[in-house]
């Protein structure tokens, strides 16, 4: 069958949809037809769509909605309108269904399909669930046999229970479905999953609803042949984007020795996102031998009681030991941090940002508000806690992002942030448009120092961008 594959993430910079390249190759595997109109990378999304339908019509077409926000409290900003008007604008060529799957569909997955007027849904893997529906379409199987379909039956939204995919399965290392080469022109790094699903208990975190806790492990050499399938198209810097590389360790370092034994460690630089336990001095050391560049912690805080109120199984004096052990091994690093959490007051939010200080981090990113998504434990305790709906801004359950901020903090959270960092430069808040803006989208900043060449993480760029490095220098090089 002839499947359209269609990218509606617009941030800029861009990112490549990682997901349609997965999809794309199990798709060619299965003796498919899969094309892609991404208009990410398009000038006129309306000339894009006609000329994608103006040859053959194609039998599905699938949307991905990556982000259903930018996960900001300071801007607020929803992506769910831009998925409609995609909707409306794909209905002007194609009288068929419009299926729609990605990380930021399946948080609110009905909701979405009745605003944005699709018919069909995928929550979770795509991969053995589009095929499913292939069958499904062709008449083969029932739409209740369709692992994560979310379908009308008699005017209700039924949602099937979802089945992982394969990850061992052949295809998902071509990376030959999506224009990898022009994202990192524009983008300055490509993505690649070494995993899926995280077993965290962080109690604001989409990923275990929508990927599962239990991890599920590629195998390293397959990991290795698809940075070797990046690297033929001119890649050379990666971005490893599981939910945490380090979790479990055991398979992280199976792909740094896969990385290294299969010779393109020395070829490539790349970044992570990281726990901050476990991470050992020989983990450190094999993180640098194999090309690590940066790593980006979700460090959350450095109050020891506000950690275990966001369910997190490390401590202050961990978040110490780790820095050391990035700075001995001559990685850079960030911390992430979220301020304003249930419990949150001026006085741990002081701890936090001073104890920062003194690990000697790279860069420190800072998130004021908690986003709250549907199905999490934050989103249980809110409602289970009335005392906490004070903190409460928005409603978990409906399409406008919903944050938690600590009552405690006062009237301008931000501008206590603002006091208590000062004129610290590697803290990155997510206000404003220079050098210190942590927010990602529709970043001119960012966008025009891909443009001048520089490559790796955006939090590394931004600081290189400060402290005036070449576009060449990446990581401690």
């Amino acid at each position: 069958m002839d499947v359209l594959l269609v990218n509606t993430n617009r941030m800029k910079p861009p990112i490549a949809p990682l997901a349609f390249d997965y999809l794309g190759g199990t798709l060619k595997t299965a003796g498919h037809r899969a094309r892609l109109l991404d208009f990410g990378l398009a000038e006129d999304p309306a000339q894009a769509a006609r000329r994608a339908f103006a040859g053959s019509r194609p039998d599905v077409v699938a949307l991905t909605f990556r982000n259903s926000d930018d996960c900001y409290f300071a801007s607020g900003a929803s992506f769910v309108d831009v998925l409609r008007n995609d909707v409306e604008l794909l209905r002007q060529h194609h009288d068929g269904p419009l299926l729609v799957g990605g990380g930021g569909f399946s948080v609110l997955p009905e909701l979405l399909l009745d605003h944005a007027g699709a018919d069909y849904g995928v929550v979770g893997d795509g991969e053995t669930a589009l095929l499913e529906f292939l069958r499904f379409r062709r008449g083969d199987i029932a739409a209740e046999a369709v692992p994560g379909l979310v379908h009308r039956r008699r005017g209700v939204w039924r949602r099937n229970p979802v089945r992982p995919a394969d990850l061992a399965a052949p295809g998902l290392s071509a990376r030959d479905t999506v224009d990898n080469a022009a994202y990192f022109r524009r983008g300055g790094q490509a993505g690649v999953e070494t995993k899926r699903g995280c077993p965290g208990r962080c109690v604001y975190c989409a990923d275990p609803p929508i990927k599962g806790r239990s991890v599920r492990r590629r195998r390293p050499d397959d990991v290795v042949s698809e940075v070797r399938n990046l690297l033929a198209q001119g890649i050379d810097h990666l971005h490893f984007c599981d939910s945490e590389f380090n979790l479990p360790a055991d398979h992280a370092e199976d792909v740094c020795r896969a990385l290294i034994d299969g010779g393109v460690a020395p070829k490539i630089r790349w970044f992570a996102y990281a726990a901050p336990q476990p991470f050992t001095p020989d983990f450190a050391a094999l993180l640098r031998r194999a090309g690590c560049a940066g790593v980006n912690f979700g460090a959350d805080s450095a109050s020891d009681p506000m950690l275990k109120r966001l369910g997190r199984d490390h401590s202050a004096d961990r978040l110490a030991e780790t820095a050391r052990l990035c700075r001995k091994n001559k990685i850079t690093f960030m911390y992430d941090l979220l301020i304003g959490g249930p419990g949150e007051t001026p006085d741990t939010a002081r701890e936090t940002l001073r104890a920062v200080q003194k690990m000697e981090v790279d860069r420190v990113g800072v998130a004021v508000g908690v986003r709250v998504y549907p199905g999490t434990p934050l989103a249980e305790q809110i409602k289970r806690e009335p005392a906490l709906r004070a903190g409460l801004r928005g409603d978990p359950e409906s399409l406008a992002p919903a944050f938690y901020v600590s009552p405690a903090l006062g009237a301008d959270p931000f501008d206590l942030v603002r006091t208590l960092t000062g004129n610290d430069d590697r803290f990155l808040l997510p206000s404003g448009k220079d050098e210190k803006d942590y927010n990602y989208n529709d970043n001119t900043v960012l966008a025009r120092a891909v443009e001048a060449g520089h490559r790796g993480a955006y939090w590394d760029i931004l600081r290189r961008l400060k402290q005036g490095l070449p576009p060449g220098a990446v990581g401690r090089d």
